[in-house]
């Protein structure tokens, strides 16, 4: 699906909900808000490696600050951005949940000797939320002198529902045939009940297994990181006091002048992809502990959008609907990796 696809499917989805926004308007609000938000983050932790500059968890605040500010402004974006999608689909849920109710209820107007028209006002005076008032815009078309097929076609099209197209075209099929609508109309309600029934016994079935991912993936496994983080950070951080304590000045002496200290320490450093091998020893450690917050930051990401695509598609059929849960839990996770890294690190220091 390419670029004109997806906006022209996101644009059907503001107009069902009668969003107050264009497609592109909303998206570059969502895009101010979420970089808003990003930068009061970065702000926040900014302000507080200034007022505690003495406080022994400064020297991750910087990897914290990245991460978080990047990490929210996509969850941000991502809610923004999604929110009318959630909605619209909420909305088609409503109608496809109130659908069989209502073809009963038409089932029996004809049984009782109503007119299929007079049927349809009967479901427009009921609450059926959303269907009640689809129902009034098709009463609408046909006293403007539309005809009954043109009318309900047009319901259909303002949904995205497979349910109620197809609904929809058995019905008009059935009145061209000149078959028994109150029957077909009963069997049309069956078989949506039914497939709602499947649905509903799908989520219900993968229940233990989608709780079993999230608490594994958002809760477990951050926890775990956090504190592996901590253990490695204290372990580096006494690695690079020992080997400090050999050199025969402060830092910048032994970078700058004390070439043989600098060539024994570099045989005990390694180079790695973020860090060289020539950097103080405390700068070295500091640097691996930090590109290794990032390197864990990022499989925490990975693994969360791996869980989120899991969920849709197992509890929900829906591969869109990951786009709702990827950035909640993605949110979860990472607050939970940091405050276990922060009160871990916290233990370990003092």
């Amino acid at each position: 699906m390419g670029f004109k696809e997806i906006m022209a499917v996101y644009t059907e989805y503001l107009r069902q909900i009668r969003w107050p926004f264009k497609p592109v308007a909303w998206i570059g609000i969502s895009f101010v808000m979420a970089a808003g938000v990003a930068l009061v983050l970065a702000i926040l932790f900014g302000l507080f490696s200034f007022i505690f500059p003495g406080f022994q968890l400064i020297a991750i605040h910087k990897v914290h600050s990245l991460l978080m500010s990047i990490i929210s402004f996509l969850v941000v974006f991502d809610l923004m951005i999604g929110y009318p999608y959630l909605k619209a689909t909420r909305r088609t849920d409503s109608i496809e949940n109130n659908l069989p109710d209502a073809l009963k209820q038409m089932a029996d107007t004809l049984k009782a000797g109503g007119t299929f028209e007079y049927a349809l006002r009967g479901i427009s005076t009921s609450e059926y939320g959303p269907l009640t008032e689809e129902m009034n815009n098709v009463l609408r078309r046909l006293e403007e002198g539309e005809n009954l097929e043109n009318s309900l076609k047009g319901f259909s099209r303002n949904i995205t529902s497979r349910v109620v197209t197809r609904a929809v075209n058995i019905i008009l099929d059935s009145i061209a045939a000149g078959a028994s609508l109150a029957d077909i109309l009963d069997e049309i309600a069956d078989d949506v009940k039914a497939n709602q029934r499947v649905i509903n016994e799908r989520k219900s079935s993968t229940l233990m297994q989608v709780l079993f991912m999230v608490s594994a993936g958002a809760f477990v496994s951050p926890f775990i990181f956090g504190l592996v983080i901590s253990i490695v950070g204290f372990l580096m951080s006494n690695a690079s006091v020992m080997l400090s304590s050999t050199t025969s000045g402060p830092c910048f002496e032994y970078c700058q002048g004390n070439s043989s200290m600098q060539l024994q320490c570099e045989k005990i450093q390694e180079p790695t992809l973020s860090c060289a091998s020539s950097l103080c020893p405390t700068d070295y450690w500091q640097c691996l502990t930090d590109s290794l917050m990032l390197y864990v930051a990022l499989y925490i990401i990975i693994e969360i959008v791996a869980i989120g695509l899991m969920i849709a598609l197992v509890r929900e059929g829906k591969i869109t609907k990951s786009f709702i849960y990827i950035p909640i839990l993605l949110l979860i996770a990472y607050i939970i990796f940091f405050v276990s890294n922060v009160l871990t690190q916290g233990f370990f220091g003092g």
